[in-house]
């Protein structure tokens, strides 16, 4: 029974750790428009504890087969959506999630009863994949229910990240435009001019004007850089009156942006399951946890 459950708890410590890396997805959706390296990165680490959720699980439900055994930890599992979401959103993550294991297993029984030579990969890594998907669709939908409630409350914004993005593509800024966002005097010149400030009040100046010359003023605003927001307040009021009818498409537009984004990662990082998978079992089988036999069958065939 120990042996059984060996990967129970790393299974369940994953499902933890992909729920709690998902919580701050649910609360805001411009991670979908962002192209930044932060936004990849932490979308990676996501789709990461899919696949490794999914490769823990089945590699549990291959040693443990058993449904006394796959039922009590898949209600543990399915209790933790409700430790870190809403009451609403857990419940339906509590219930899909559920599902997605039972039906998992199910498959897996069927095949491991039916097999003729076991081979990990063949055997393992569609069942792994499957509940993959299986988890981010469940996830995806929940990613609908979160969006729809903060357009619903707050409306529906395209992220400035994605506008500005749009507009160094199609402006990109010269070096001439960038060099001339600070003007320059030499020293010599404003020390000169501070000792004789009577020279600047002829010339209608006040002489406090020369503590801003030659440094670095943030808040200031060059034309370049007017003309660059008042394009950018255009682009985005006419993004803006042109998605508006379709403001109650948004949402389920955004959870399916969502499903093939991360579903797209894990694709990518699934390569690495076939070769893990016949490392796991190749290091179960040489420490003796694992036995495999040989059996030798008798064959029946038509002869003519």
């Amino acid at each position: 029974m120990l042996k059984k459950l060996t990967f129970a708890p790393f299974f369940i410590i994953s499902y933890a750790l992909l729920l709690y890396t998902l919580n701050p997805f649910l609360k805001s959706y411009d991670f979908i428009f962002s192209f930044s390296l932060d936004s990849f990165v932490q979308l990676a680490i996501l789709a990461s504890f899919f696949c490794l959720t999914s490769f823990l699980f089945v590699i549990f439900a291959v040693i443990s087969l058993d449904w006394k055994l796959i039922i009590p930890i898949g209600l543990l599992a399915a209790v933790l959506p409700m430790l870190f979401l809403n009451p609403a959103q857990g419940l339906v993550l509590s219930v899909g999630s559920l599902v997605a294991f039972i039906l998992t297993f199910a498959i897996l029984e069927n095949k491991l009863k039916s097999y003729l030579t076991f081979e990990s990969s063949s055997l393992l890594g569609p069942s792994i994949r499957s509940l993959t998907s299986f988890l981010i669709l469940v996830f995806s939908f929940i990613f609908f229910l979160s969006a729809n409630q903060m357009i619903q409350k707050s409306g529906f914004e395209i992220p400035d990240s994605l506008i500005d993005t749009a507009l160094q593509f199609s402006q990109p800024k010269t070096e001439q435009e960038s060099s001339a966002s600070q003007i320059s005097i030499p020293q010599e010149q404003l020390d000169l001019l501070k000792k004789n400030p009577d020279l600047l009040r002829q010339s209608g100046l006040d002489p406090k004007i020369l503590d801003t010359l030659n440094q670095p003023n943030r808040s200031s605003k060059t034309p370049q850089d007017l003309t660059s927001n008042l394009i950018k307040t255009a682009v985005k009021d006419q993004i803006q009156n042109f998605i508006k009818p379709y403001l109650t498409f948004i949402p389920a537009i955004l959870a399916i942006l969502f499903f093939f984004t991360v579903q797209s990662l894990t694709s990518i990082i699934s390569l690495v399951i076939y070769p893990l998978l016949w490392i796991i079992f190749f290091i179960l089988e040489k420490s003796g946890f694992i036995k495999f036999v040989f059996e030798q069958r008798p064959v029946k065939k038509m002869i003519i």
